[in-house]
């Protein structure tokens, strides 16, 4: 895929690797980038815009768990900008005691924003088809126990894009689903982490692993997301870590032809 000419969305664009990854794309050449974050950060975007005086940069306050905000928000964009080629969802919290907020915001966002874009991004509704990266995390794969809930909404964020990037939608659609899951990554989110998990007798068990880590910045991930987009490979999923893309090869479990025991 090239960037030049093209309309992004990028969600949860206002901090982190959001900021990051809409950064890149003005630098690859878009021509129109709308951020879609409940957070401020106005400082960034002065700066994003004085950067690309040429290329528009439209922000949006939205809560990506707003279902019908995030259908507003897509309406107004494609008004705006006539079409949408990529889509990047990353609006995403961390916080496993705030359960219902974590599941609204992690796995209802992604959801929102990915079914919202696809009436002006569907080639069966008149759009040019495109691609769609939806972030997960590396425990979407495999289980930590110490952010349980967390883990959760990334893992279901692996299966509901994997379902979407089914052959039968794309020959409908033209759009291509493709998820992320990014290793240890240096943002906010390790702020105050021991405070947000739900077993805080693993409070010390939680800082030695966070220690272990091989930490990656916003920066790095978001280049690899760059280069993910640049594959524009259907229904691959990859890992991100130690500033590098790693395909995987996800065999299925379950047939629906064993035989009855």
């Amino acid at each position: 895929m090239a960037f030049r000419g093209k309309n992004a969305v990028v969600t949860g664009g206002a901090g982190g690797i959001g900021l990051q990854v809409s950064k890149q794309l003005l630098s690859a050449g878009a021509a129109k980038v709308a951020i879609i974050d409940l957070q401020d950060n106005l400082e960034e975007f002065v700066k994003l815009r004085a950067a690309h005086p040429t290329q528009s940069v439209m922000i949006v306050k939205m809560d990506v768990a707003n279902k019908k905000g995030v259908e507003a928000t897509y309406e107004e964009i494609a008004k705006t900008f006539g079409s949408i080629d990529i889509v990047v969802n990353v609006a995403g919290i961390f916080n496993d005691k705030d359960v219902q907020r974590t599941l609204l915001v992690n796995l209802g966002g992604i959801i929102n924003s990915t079914l919202s874009a696809l009436p002006y991004m569907g080639k069966d509704h008149g759009g040019k088809g495109g691609i769609i990266v939806n972030m997960s995390s590396v425990v979407g794969l495999d289980p930590m126990f110490i952010i349980p809930v967390y883990g959760a909404t990334k893992a279901g964020i692996i299966n509901f894009t994997r379902c979407l990037a089914n052959e039968k939608y794309y020959q409908r659609s033209g759009i291509k689903f493709v998820t992320v899951c990014p290793g240890a990554t240096m943002t906010d989110m390790f702020t105050n982490f021991t405070e947000k998990i739900i077993f805080p007798e693993t409070s010390d068990e939680t800082y030695r692993i966070l220690d272990r880590l091989n930490k990656q910045s916003a920066a790095d991930v978001s280049r690899c997301i760059l280069n993910v987009l640049e594959k524009d490979k259907n229904g691959a999923v990859y890992v991100i870590e130690g500033k590098r893309v790693f395909p995987l090869d996800l065999k299925p479990q379950w047939t629906g032809k064993e035989q009855a025991l």
